[in-house]
């Protein structure tokens, strides 16, 4: 009986744990930030620190900005 409440108990905590709410499939800002970009027109969609998905002109562009924390490829879905 012990051993069932120890095993549900760590169940329990183990799904209370926060989930962040990062994509997955975001690319990784590098830690040194671009402080000059080309102007080369690749359109991504960036995610910023507050949740939100902005478009930026390109990769480059987007990371520059210190909010920014990852991207994927395109325009964001919300702005088509």
């Amino acid at each position: 009986m012990r051993n069932l409440l120890v095993v549900m108990m760590l169940i329990l905590v183990s799904a209370c744990q926060n989930t962040s709410k990062r994509s997955s499939d975001l690319i990784d800002c590098p830690e040194i930030r671009p402080q000059v970009c080309t102007m080369i027109y690749a359109p991504v969609c960036a995610m910023e620190t507050s949740g939100q998905f902005t478009s930026y002109s390109s990769d480059c562009t987007a990371c520059s900005h210190e909010e920014v924390i990852g991207y994927q490829p395109g325009v964001c879905a919300q702005e088509k």
